[in-house]
């Protein structure tokens, strides 16, 4: 099987009556940032795809556009797993939330029109160089399968986390192929990565106070909270930064071909 495995996956989707915001082994803050980025990917992915797929034919490495085929087919799947999702979360009434997520398709939309392809492929780089290592991360802590997080999205987010790890090096591949450009990397991994943490802080303002309401006081998220999920993830920001960052050297633990295996055989078809 390739490395980079296509799979159509059949997720049972919560009913919106249903959904707890606080999911993720019962930690709000986690779960208003993983949700967070359960909206952010219906909008981004599709631009990852899109960015992507404009430059294929400038790619002479015959490997290289393969890979970039299946990782696009990845990404597609993904964003569309994550819309329906995403109407559980949207249909539980946040003011604002909505509105929110109008403007990041804005965003999104107003890169693809007005942004040149080096732009383009330096978020895309920018955005996977963060996640590779959240997927790393959370994978190995096993957060995706605690009793205490929703059996629904805990799946779809392992699923999710596991295949970006599968095709982990091909934005950076790409980038390197077409442009080798360091610094302006440096600058469009910082763009990318602030870009979904201010997507993720937002969706915390809005939902937080509505959820406190709603519920009790264990979901209220303050400005300290938030700025603690920040230094959380900096680390991993300024990682990318380095000159010598490279995911092809990143240690993959066997766990995670351990679950790819399990992802396949629970897929309805795999290419």
């Amino acid at each position: 099987m390739h490395p980079i495995p296509v799979r159509k996956m059949a997720f049972e989707i919560p009913a919106a009556e249903d959904f707890d915001p606080k999911w993720l082994v019962n930690n709000i803050v986690l779960s208003y940032a993983v949700t967070g980025i359960s909206l952010y990917v219906a909008y981004l992915e599709p631009f990852l795809v899109k960015s992507l797929r404009r430059v294929l034919d400038q790619v002479t490495d015959e490997t290289l556009r393969e890979n970039v085929d299946r990782f696009c087919r990845q990404e597609a799947q993904h964003y569309m797993q994550h819309e329906r999702f995403n109407e559980a979360i949207l249909q539980r009434g946040y003011p604002g939330l909505r509105e929110r997520f109008d403007r990041l398709k804005a965003d999104f939309d107003g890169y693809l029109a007005t942004r040149g392809d080096k732009w383009c492929v330096g978020f895309v780089e920018g955005f996977e160089a963060y996640t590779t290592q959240s997927a790393l991360k959370s994978l190995n802590s096993g957060v995706f399968d605690h009793p205490r997080t929703d059996r629904q999205f805990g799946q779809l987010f392992k699923w999710h986390m596991t295949e970006e790890i599968e095709h982990r090096n091909v934005a950076f591949d790409i980038y390197q192929h077409l442009y080798g450009d360091y610094p302006f990397r440096a600058k469009m991994c910082w763009i990318a990565q602030t870009h979904i943490w201010r997507f993720i802080l937002d969706c915390m303002k809005i939902m937080s106070p509505v959820d406190t309401a709603r519920f009790d006081d264990s979901y209220r998220v303050t400005a300290v909270h938030r700025a603690l999920a920040v230094c959380a993830v900096a680390p991993m920001f300024v990682k990318t930064y380095s000159p010598w960052y490279d995911p092809h050297h990143y240690a993959v633990p066997e766990t995670i071909a351990q679950i790819s295996t399990e992802l396949t055989a629970a897929a309805e078809s795999v290419s």
